[in-house]
């Protein structure tokens, strides 16, 4: 989950650097392949850290959260394409909040360790 979140940023981030169409086939492919494993493990991980009895509404939770910028992102990329004349930035941006959930993601072994050593 970790390394689709990184590849998933860093695939935002090289979109507009693709000055041909293969180049831009790739990155979609690799973005794409990225993002379907990334949807195919939340539901595993999910359980592992609320457990049976709470999982759908772990789900539940982590779609709506993600369903925040994906229906803010587009207006605001349309804003920053008016003012600044280039979606470039709006990529550029698009790819830092999957860079900082993977850098957060990292942290959850360190905190599910001090959980066990809390407890015993």
């Amino acid at each position: 989950q970790v390394a689709s979140f990184f590849f998933i940023g860093l695939m935002s981030m090289m979109i507009p650097l693709c000055n041909i169409f293969g180049a831009l086939v790739a990155v979609c492919l690799f973005m794409g392949l990225f993002d379907g494993c990334f949807i195919c493990i939340m539901a595993p991980i999910a359980f592992e850290l609320v457990g049976a009895q709470d999982v759908s509404q772990a789900i539940g939770f982590l779609l709506g959260l993600m369903s925040v910028p994906m229906t803010v992102g587009p207006p605001i990329a349309g804003l920053l394409r008016d003012k600044l004349g280039t979606y470039d930035v709006a990529f550029y941006l698009a790819g830092v909040p999957p860079l900082i959930g993977g850098a957060i993601l990292c942290l959850i072994p360190w905190v599910h360790e001090r959980q066990k050593l809390k407890e015993r």
